[in-house]
Protein backbone atom coordinates (compact mmCIF):
# COMPACT_ATOMS: atom_id res chain seq x y z
CA UNK A 1 0.00 0.00 0.00
CA UNK A 2 2.83 2.45 0.77
CA UNK A 3 5.53 1.04 -1.52
CA UNK A 4 7.14 3.15 -4.18
CA UNK A 5 6.02 1.13 -7.15
CA UNK A 6 9.12 -0.56 -8.51
CA UNK A 7 10.25 -4.18 -8.48
CA UNK A 8 13.53 -3.47 -6.69
CA UNK A 9 11.77 -2.06 -3.63
CA UNK A 10 9.25 -4.90 -3.58
CA UNK A 11 12.05 -7.48 -3.70
CA UNK A 12 13.92 -5.70 -0.91
CA UNK A 13 10.81 -5.55 1.27
CA UNK A 14 10.11 -9.24 0.62
CA UNK A 15 13.66 -10.22 1.66
CA UNK A 16 13.45 -7.89 4.66
CA UNK A 17 10.22 -9.51 5.86
CA UNK A 18 11.75 -12.98 5.49
CA UNK A 19 14.77 -11.95 7.60
CA UNK A 20 12.43 -10.49 10.22
CA UNK A 21 10.50 -13.75 10.42
CA UNK A 22 13.53 -15.97 11.03
CA UNK A 23 15.46 -13.55 13.27
CA UNK A 24 12.77 -12.48 15.75
CA UNK A 25 12.01 -9.18 14.05
CA UNK A 26 8.20 -9.22 14.35
CA UNK A 27 7.64 -5.69 15.65
CA UNK A 28 3.87 -5.92 15.90
CA UNK A 29 3.09 -8.85 18.18
CA UNK A 30 3.94 -7.24 21.54
CA UNK A 31 2.88 -3.77 20.41
CA UNK A 32 -0.57 -5.08 19.53
CA UNK A 33 -0.79 -6.92 22.86
CA UNK A 34 -0.13 -3.81 24.96
CA UNK A 35 -2.26 -1.50 22.80
CA UNK A 36 -5.14 -3.97 22.96
CA UNK A 37 -4.85 -4.07 26.76
CA UNK A 38 -4.93 -0.26 26.99
CA UNK A 39 -7.81 0.06 24.51
CA UNK A 40 -9.80 -2.54 26.37
CA UNK A 41 -9.32 -0.58 29.61
CA UNK A 42 -10.57 2.58 27.88
CA UNK A 43 -13.67 0.75 26.66
CA UNK A 44 -14.30 -0.64 30.14
CA UNK A 45 -13.93 2.79 31.75
CA UNK A 46 -16.37 4.40 29.32
CA UNK A 47 -18.68 1.36 29.34
CA UNK A 48 -19.15 1.45 25.56
CA UNK A 49 -17.63 0.43 22.26
CA UNK A 50 -14.92 2.89 21.35
CA UNK A 51 -13.88 4.88 18.28
CA UNK A 52 -10.13 4.92 17.69
CA UNK A 53 -7.71 6.97 15.60
CA UNK A 54 -4.60 5.17 14.35
CA UNK A 55 -2.42 8.20 13.58
CA UNK A 56 0.50 7.55 11.23
CA UNK A 57 -1.18 4.27 10.39
CA UNK A 58 0.96 3.29 7.38
CA UNK A 59 -0.65 0.21 5.87
CA UNK A 60 -2.89 -0.14 8.96
CA UNK A 61 -1.33 -3.45 9.99
CA UNK A 62 -2.04 -2.83 13.69
CA UNK A 63 -5.62 -1.73 13.02
CA UNK A 64 -6.25 -4.78 10.85
CA UNK A 65 -5.35 -7.01 13.80
CA UNK A 66 -7.63 -5.07 16.16
CA UNK A 67 -10.67 -4.30 14.01
CA UNK A 68 -12.72 -7.36 14.92
CA UNK A 69 -12.47 -6.91 18.68
CA UNK A 70 -15.95 -6.65 20.17
CA UNK A 71 -15.19 -3.48 22.16
CA UNK A 72 -14.24 -1.50 19.03
CA UNK A 73 -16.87 0.48 17.13
CA UNK A 74 -14.60 1.98 14.45
CA UNK A 75 -10.95 2.64 13.66
CA UNK A 76 -9.92 5.57 11.49
CA UNK A 77 -6.40 5.37 10.09
CA UNK A 78 -4.63 8.59 9.16
CA UNK A 79 -1.35 9.26 7.33
CA UNK A 80 0.23 11.56 4.74
CA UNK A 81 -0.29 9.53 1.56
CA UNK A 82 -3.34 9.36 -0.70
CA UNK A 83 -5.25 6.11 -0.61
CA UNK A 84 -8.79 4.79 -0.52
CA UNK A 85 -9.26 2.11 2.10
CA UNK A 86 -12.39 0.99 3.88
CA UNK A 87 -13.72 -2.12 5.60
CA UNK A 88 -16.73 -2.66 7.81
CA UNK A 89 -14.92 -1.16 10.81
CA UNK A 90 -11.96 0.71 9.28
CA UNK A 91 -11.61 3.80 7.12
CA UNK A 92 -8.54 5.72 5.91
CA UNK A 93 -8.24 9.51 5.98
CA UNK A 94 -5.35 11.77 4.94
CA UNK A 95 -3.86 13.87 7.75
CA UNK A 96 -4.89 17.17 6.15
CA UNK A 97 -8.51 16.04 5.95
CA UNK A 98 -8.38 14.75 9.51
CA UNK A 99 -7.13 18.04 10.94
CA UNK A 100 -9.77 20.00 9.00
CA UNK A 101 -12.51 17.76 10.35
CA UNK A 102 -14.30 17.80 13.69
CA UNK A 103 -14.04 14.04 14.15
CA UNK A 104 -13.86 12.88 17.76
CA UNK A 105 -12.38 9.65 19.12
CA UNK A 106 -12.31 7.95 22.49
CA UNK A 107 -8.58 7.38 22.15
CA UNK A 108 -5.71 7.76 19.67
CA UNK A 109 -2.67 5.57 19.25
CA UNK A 110 0.57 6.77 17.65
CA UNK A 111 3.09 3.97 17.06
CA UNK A 112 6.70 4.83 16.14
CA UNK A 113 5.60 8.02 14.41
CA UNK A 114 6.58 11.02 16.55
CA UNK A 115 10.34 10.64 16.01
CA UNK A 116 9.77 10.80 12.24
CA UNK A 117 7.90 14.08 12.69
CA UNK A 118 10.86 15.31 14.75
CA UNK A 119 11.29 15.18 18.51
CA UNK A 120 11.47 19.00 18.68
CA UNK A 121 8.17 19.28 16.79
CA UNK A 122 6.27 16.37 18.37
CA UNK A 123 4.46 18.56 20.90
CA UNK A 124 2.77 20.48 18.06
CA UNK A 125 1.24 17.32 16.58
CA UNK A 126 0.14 16.15 20.03
CA UNK A 127 -1.68 19.46 20.54
CA UNK A 128 -3.41 19.02 17.16
CA UNK A 129 -4.44 15.50 18.08
CA UNK A 130 -5.98 16.68 21.35
CA UNK A 131 -8.64 18.43 19.25
CA UNK A 132 -9.83 14.96 18.29
CA UNK A 133 -9.32 13.10 21.59
CA UNK A 134 -7.93 14.01 24.99
CA UNK A 135 -6.18 10.64 25.41
CA UNK A 136 -3.25 9.30 23.37
CA UNK A 137 -1.23 6.08 23.49
CA UNK A 138 2.34 6.67 22.31
CA UNK A 139 4.84 3.96 21.38
CA UNK A 140 8.26 5.38 20.57
CA UNK A 141 12.02 5.13 21.13
CA UNK A 142 14.52 6.35 23.72
CA UNK A 143 18.09 6.93 22.61
CA UNK A 144 20.99 6.50 25.06
CA UNK A 145 23.95 8.31 23.55
CA UNK A 146 25.45 8.48 20.05
CA UNK A 147 25.93 4.72 19.56
CA UNK A 148 22.33 4.11 20.57
CA UNK A 149 21.15 6.84 18.17
CA UNK A 150 23.18 5.29 15.35
CA UNK A 151 21.60 1.89 15.99
CA UNK A 152 18.12 3.41 15.94
CA UNK A 153 18.86 5.22 12.68
CA UNK A 154 20.21 2.03 11.09
CA UNK A 155 17.15 0.02 12.13
CA UNK A 156 14.84 2.82 10.96
CA UNK A 157 16.52 2.81 7.55
CA UNK A 158 16.22 -0.97 7.33
CA UNK A 159 12.60 -1.03 8.48
CA UNK A 160 11.39 1.84 6.31
CA UNK A 161 13.34 1.42 3.10
CA UNK A 162 10.92 1.43 0.18
CA UNK A 163 8.20 3.23 2.14
CA UNK A 164 9.32 6.82 1.60
CA UNK A 165 9.73 7.47 5.35
CA UNK A 166 12.53 9.78 6.49
CA UNK A 167 15.18 8.57 8.95
CA UNK A 168 15.31 11.10 11.82
CA UNK A 169 18.51 12.78 13.00
CA UNK A 170 17.75 12.05 16.66
CA UNK A 171 15.25 10.40 18.97
CA UNK A 172 13.65 11.08 22.32
CA UNK A 173 15.62 10.67 25.48
CA UNK A 174 13.87 10.84 28.86
CA UNK A 175 14.61 14.55 29.22
CA UNK A 176 13.20 15.36 25.76
CA UNK A 177 10.11 13.24 26.37
CA UNK A 178 9.45 15.10 29.63
CA UNK A 179 9.89 18.39 27.74
CA UNK A 180 7.43 17.20 25.07
CA UNK A 181 4.85 16.38 27.73
CA UNK A 182 5.20 19.85 29.25
CA UNK A 183 5.15 21.70 25.92
CA UNK A 184 2.09 19.81 24.69
CA UNK A 185 0.30 20.62 27.97
CA UNK A 186 -0.13 16.94 28.76
CA UNK A 187 -0.02 14.80 31.83
CA UNK A 188 1.36 11.29 31.67
CA UNK A 189 -1.00 8.65 33.04
CA UNK A 190 1.17 5.61 32.35
CA UNK A 191 4.63 4.76 31.07
CA UNK A 192 6.24 1.41 30.41
CA UNK A 193 9.97 1.70 29.82
CA UNK A 194 12.20 -1.19 28.74
CA UNK A 195 9.43 -2.47 26.50
CA UNK A 196 10.64 -5.58 24.69
CA UNK A 197 9.48 -5.24 21.10
CA UNK A 198 11.57 -7.92 19.37
CA UNK A 199 13.02 -11.36 19.98
CA UNK A 200 16.21 -13.08 18.85
CA UNK A 201 18.79 -11.20 16.81
CA UNK A 202 16.64 -8.08 16.50
CA UNK A 203 16.38 -7.80 20.29
CA UNK A 204 20.18 -8.11 20.56
CA UNK A 205 20.70 -5.33 18.00
CA UNK A 206 18.05 -3.02 19.45
CA UNK A 207 17.15 -4.19 22.92
CA UNK A 208 14.26 -3.23 25.15
CA UNK A 209 15.89 -0.13 26.65
CA UNK A 210 15.21 1.61 23.32
CA UNK A 211 11.41 1.21 23.45
CA UNK A 212 8.72 2.79 25.62
CA UNK A 213 4.93 3.03 25.73
CA UNK A 214 3.12 5.97 27.31
CA UNK A 215 -0.42 7.19 27.80
CA UNK A 216 -0.79 10.96 27.85
CA UNK A 217 -3.84 13.10 28.41
CA UNK A 218 -4.59 16.75 27.77
CA UNK A 219 -3.95 18.63 31.02
CA UNK A 220 -7.09 20.71 31.12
Amino acid sequence: MRFKENNYNKIFVGISNFIRTICGGDRLKRIIEIIEKLLKETSKESNKKIRILDFGCGSMEISKKLQNKKYIKQIVGSDIFKHKFRTKKMVYLENDKLFKSKKKFDIIFVVDVLHHIGVEEAHKIIKKLYKHSNKIIVKDHFEHGLLSRSLLRFVDFYANYGYGVNVPDKYFDKKMWKKTILKSKSKELFRKENFQQHDGLFNIILNKKHHFVSIIKADE
